[in-house]
């Protein structure tokens, strides 16, 4: 990761954004969205990282780090960069006075039409248990659901603390520290927290990060060989650190089919935040992934601040080439004091356009365009201040006002695309403040991804409580293949005092634009107060990739005394979410067989068919097409009512290939017809020795952090690389790890004017291949380094 400070050293620069205000103009082609003025910006390459593949019993983690009553809880610093705009901001007023928030009336309108709203299936949670403790202020939990698994992270004393859960029957099936767990080097070998988990439903891997500890000022990015997070018997973790120019606060990330999206609330730049691409289909494969950084010009008013990338859900990916999206609200009193319009505030949408061909890769960010929505209000105890939301105890929590809410959820309906999200409005003026959610749908329309995103539909969620206002913040949201929306919240009041709990709320796409008409239904109540100001700092919402219609939820309440500050996960569906059918995973999406004497077994399968809207005719289960050469499989049962399973047994016999052999199970009811795949990746004898290639045996005059690369080895699949300053190997000063390629940059600088050996060696499931022959090379002189042979000697 040393490249990245050189080529930052070396001066590559990025085009910067116009630090002028964004004002808006009408869009000719789009007379519902205003454009931006701001100029777009090409991207700074930052470097190419190579990764670490961690294979860790992810089960063997020591409990006893759990925290105990009695055991500290401390905080996580959120950054406020020194920015002379703030004060300016703060000081100014607007022209105007903006008018009250003219949605608050219209949701009142709807409930008091519809007490109780409509309430039914939905106001009672599938699922509803304990999440992980978070051990810091704020815990920052943070989950993502899978084809089986419900995964959850939170800020622990030791890093970020991970649960797997059984989503099924909500048993836990893992609970371990990242970076004690999944070991590495530095810096990520210890993490600091703000995790962020994702499950990349394109294709069925988890996602899981944190930042290092400040001075390393890393992204630590594992991404999962498989769809199984517990499963250590099915694959790897590949692990990648991310050097950032500067400490990178607050991270966001988005799925998107060309490139992990992420933003950051970093001060690299003055006066600007970044945007990050990182090379996904590299990082899916476990090989050296490139990533580029792009600036967004700040707003005025906000110390802290970022765009929120768009994370994809659903089975239709995006248009061809579509760009990534970005998003920020902009308060138009708060940051354009001055010049703003009282009756309008703004949604402002950037696209990310990739094109990783060239090397280095070269990455466009456009603004697009600003949504113009109805009035909200930022100020809550003014535009800086942590406390706003007070609890019983009058100790006021953090209202998080700058970022739209993790995740906007993107999904694509083929007629149209829509857009997901939400942020914390107050519908007071400040000083007095009563918070509550403003929420949004913007669709998009077109055969291409460059047709203008409009408003569909928005409101704000602050119904009126009887016996006085309810504190309403922190949402996750999301909408479901029906096209129904789900909504899940933080709660506080003073008085009549509300301890912090969590409610969610709900509407379908069939009902009046702009309202939630469920009614509020309770996930957990609060039961104490909290001492401290930090709240969150993010709650998470998400929507089941099987059957495309179970929201999924994890928040922070405040549970019973003797407890730190809890974390709880929840499920919860629409009944009407999508015609009746249904679905068809495995618990394994690749698994690793040695069949050097067959026949070999491959690890137990579960297929689980899944029952979309009370789906339980029978579904045939088969292979089609027919088993790969060499192997058998059995599916028992052969048919299953849904919901239900398959027990799917694999084995390689003699003749099979070796490499990857792909087993298709297909389900048949009726007309309906779904597959899944298993891959096979089946060794049939311990690799090859591999053929070293470059540096050349005795090269010399080599750079000091030199790129080793080998010839593939026969059934080679992960490889050893090895430098050391002896040709017997007593002292070795690299080691890399390197899985489904043949090169490795050394991480750090060697000794100049030196002379190195170093070898390969390969391995797959089968075991260890031999060691390569040895080479050895030669680095380049420094200024001031004596030629070989020669004597140094002190003349002064």
């Amino acid at each position: 990761m040393n490249l990245v400070k050189s080529l930052l050293a070396g001066g590559i620069a990025a085009a910067v954004f116009l630090s002028a205000p964004v004002t808006a103009s009408q869009d000719v082609d789009n007379p519902g969205a205003a454009k931006s003025p701001v100029a777009a910006s090409t991207s700074e390459f930052l470097g190419t990282v190579y990764p670490e593949v961690l294979s860790i019993d992810v089960h063997n983690d020591p409990i006893g780090l759990e925290w105990q009553p009695g055991d500290p809880v401390r905080e996580i610093p959120r950054q406020h960069w020194a920015d002379p705009q703030v004060l300016a901001a703060n000081a100014r007023m607007p022209v105007n006075e903006p008018q009250a928030d003219p949605l608050v009336e219209r949701q009142q309108a709807f409930d008091a039409e519809n007490a109780g709203g409509r309430g039914g299936s939905f106001t009672t949670p599938l699922q509803n248990y304990e999440g992980a403790p978070g051990t810091t202020f704020p815990p920052d939990p943070t989950g993502d659901i899978g084809t089986t698994q419900y995964v959850q992270a939170v800020n622990a004393s030791g890093g970020t603390r991970v649960r797997v859960f059984d989503k099924v029957t909500g048993t836990m099936q893992a609970n371990f520290i990242l970076t004690t767990t999944l070991q590495g080097t530095n810096p990520c070998n210890s993490g600091l927290g703000d995790p962020i988990v994702l499950f990349d439903s394109i294709a069925n891997r988890w996602v899981l990060t944190e930042f290092s500890p400040q001075a390393g000022r890393a992204l630590c990015v594992y991404v999962s060989a498989n769809a199984d997070a517990a499963n250590t018997a099915s694959g790897n973790w590949f692990r990648y650190t991310f050097v950032m120019p500067s400490f990178p606060d607050y991270p966001k990330y988005g799925v998107w089919p060309d490139a992990y999206y992420v933003t950051a609330n970093e001060s690299g730049t003055a006066g600007s935040r970044p945007v990050y691409a990182f090379e996904r289909t590299q990082m899916l494969s476990g090989q050296p992934a490139r990533f580029v950084r792009l600036t967004v010009p700040n707003l005025a008013g906000f110390s802290f601040q970022l765009l929120t990338p768009a994370h994809f859900v659903g089975d239709t990916p995006p248009p061809a080439n579509a760009p990534g999206i970005f998003m920020r609200h902009r308060d138009d009193e708060a940051h354009n004091a001055g010049s703003n319009n009282p009756a309008q505030d703004f949604l402002e949408l950037w696209q990310l356009s990739m094109n990783w061909a060239p090397n280095p890769p070269v990455g466009t960010l456009t603004p697009v365009f600003q949504v113009p929505v109805a009035e909200f209000n930022s100020r809550m105890n003014g535009l800086t201040a942590f406390n706003a939301f007070a609890q019983p105890s009058g100790q006021r929590l953090d209202p998080l006002r700058e970022p739209v809410m993790n995740v906007l959820m993107y999904r694509n309906f083929g007629s149209h695309e829509s857009l997901v999200g939400n942020l914390v409005t107050n519908t007071l003026t400040d000083p007095q403040i009563r918070g509550a959610i403003r929420w949004f749908e913007l669709r998009r329309s077109g055969s291409t991804a460059n047709t203008a995103w409009q408003l569909h539909q928005e409101g704000t969620y602050a119904p009126a409580d009887a016996g006085g206002n309810i504190d309403r913040w922190m949402a996750g949201s999301g909408i479901d293949s029906a096209g129904n929306i789900a909504m899940a919240y933080s709660v506080v009041r003073q008085n009549p005092g509300i301890f912090a709990g969590l409610r969610y709320i709900g509407r379908l796409a069939s009902d009046p634009l702009g309202v939630m008409t469920t009614g509020e239904a309770n996930i957990v109540d609060g039961e104490r107060n909290q001492g401290a100001d930090r709240w969150g700092d993010y709650h998470q919402m998400g929507v089941d990739p099987v059957d495309g219609c179970t929201f999924w939820f994890t928040g922070e309440y405040m549970g019973p005394a003797g407890t730190t500050n809890n974390t709880r996960i929840a499920s919860f569906r629409h009944a009407a979410c999508g015609e009746p059918s249904f679905t068809l995973a495995t618990s394994l999406a690749q698994a690793s067989i040695c069949a050097a004497s067959p026949p070999a077994n491959a690890p137990p399968i579960q297929v689980t068919v899944g029952s979309v809207s009370g789906f339980t005719n029978p579904v045939a289960l088969s292979f089609n097409p027919a088993l790969p050469t060499g192997i058998t499989g059995s599916l028992t049962p052969a048919s299953v009512n849904p919901p239900g399973s398959s027990a799917l047994a694999l084995t390689a016999n003699a003749g099979v290939a070796p490499g990857a052999n792909t087993v298709t199970v297909q389900g048949t009811s009726g007309a309906i017809t779904k597959t899944t795949d298993v891959v096979l990746n089946i060794a049939t004898a311990a690799p090859s020795a591999p053929a070293l290639v470059s540096p050349a045996n005795n090269a010399t005059n080599v750079i000091l952090q030199p790129t080793l690369t080998w010839g593939a080895a026969t059934q080679g699949v992960d490889y050893v690389v090895e430098v050391a300053s002896d040709a017997a190997f007593n002292t070795i000063v690299f080691t890399g790890n390197v899985s489904n390629g043949t090169s490795i940059a050394v991480a750090a600088p060697l000794a100049s004017n030196t002379t190195y050996w170093w070898r390969a060696r390969a391995a797959n499931v089968c075991g260890n291949g031999g060691n390569s022959t040895v080479f050895s090379f030669t680095t380049q002189p420094a200024p001031g380094d004596c030629a070989a042979g020669a004597t140094p000697f002190n003349v002064f």
